[in-house]
């Protein structure tokens, strides 16, 4: 019996400068949930931006280039161009579920005179990406990754915040709940894939009150050829191990969640918000600061 299938793989996005000069208002962040308020996404250390290339796309490139060590862990870049970088969020806005944030650190003084929003949303604030991916309207669940925040924001409030603001966004009770000042998306799981090497995000996620559900997940990925990986096995010969190689080496992964009850009935709430006061706002000179850009 013959059966039909004429799938062919969608091609690769090619390399362009993809929304670089679209202005926020007419830049479409096509994703599948409801947009947060801004009040959920600012705490005392943070404020979280839904990325628009126009306005955060310099900057965070010249960061990324400044410190290529935090790539190490994730499946892409450095990126060797503003274009590939660019191709990079492009790809990203056109995944319903994925959703990313330019986070603005908060802690930062500056000399100079600003106030109000033209203070907190200054270029030399900007602290990194984090954002949602996966997210199954379906099955009313997202997954918190594309964490990148580089080496002079590190160890200080604003990884720490910026999730925070995350899951209180995800996992309050929505408008149509009990009132909640601000309602969020009520979502039923939010899960966190980390390399299974990656012991310091592995104890973030639990710090922050995620479930190991699996320590070792294998082979759950690939790694992009050029990256640290798995080696493949030894049975893999000849021309099926050519290709494997040309494809890439594989990740391990764990994997934790933190699921609605956990949420509302089990102290994730409450410890989410210890959490923000116990991880209280680092102020710094901007100008003091090692490896921070100038504007």
């Amino acid at each position: 019996m013959h059966f039909l299938n004429k799938y062919t793989p969608p091609a690769p996005l090619a390399e362009a400068a993809y929304e670089a000069q679209t202005p926020p208002e007419a830049y479409d962040l096509a994703f599948c949930y409801d947009l947060p308020s801004e009040a959920v996404l600012r705490s005392e250390g943070v404020r979280l931006v839904p990325l628009i290339p126009s306005l955060h796309g310099p900057r965070l490139h010249k960061l990324y280039n400044a410190h290529p060590e935090g790539f190490f862990y994730l499946p892409y870049g450095p990126f060797p161009s503003y274009p590939a970088f660019l191709t990079f969020l492009e790809e990203r806005r056109r995944e319903p579920g994925t959703l990313l944030f330019a986070v603005h650190d908060l802690g930062l003084d500056f000399d100079d005179t600003r106030a109000g929003e033209e203070d907190e949303l200054r270029e030399e604030r900007i602290a990194g990406i984090v954002g949602v991916l996966k997210s199954t309207p379906a099955n009313r669940m997202t997954e918190i990754g594309h964490l990148h925040i580089p080496s002079p924001f590190q160890r200080i409030h604003v990884l720490t915040h910026s999730i925070a603001l995350l899951l209180r966004w995800l996992l309050t009770p929505p408008s149509s709940a009990a009132p909640s000042s601000p309602p969020g998306l009520g979502l039923r799981r939010v899960q966190w894939f980390a390399n299974a090497l990656n012991v310091p995000s592995i104890r973030a996620a639990e710090r922050l009150g995620f479930s190991l559900e699996a320590a070792h997940m294998a082979w759950d990925r690939v790694t992009v050829p050029g990256k640290e990986g798995v080696a493949l096995p030894a049975f893999v010969q000849g021309a099926w191990r050519d290709e494997e190689e040309r494809i890439g080496r594989g990740r391990h992964s764990a994997v934790l969640a933190i699921g609605w009850d956990d949420w509302s009935e089990k102290g994730g709430r409450e410890r989410v918000d210890e959490l923000l006061e116990g991880r209280p706002v680092v102020r710094r000179r901007a100008a003091d600061v090692p490896g921070l850009l100038a504007a």
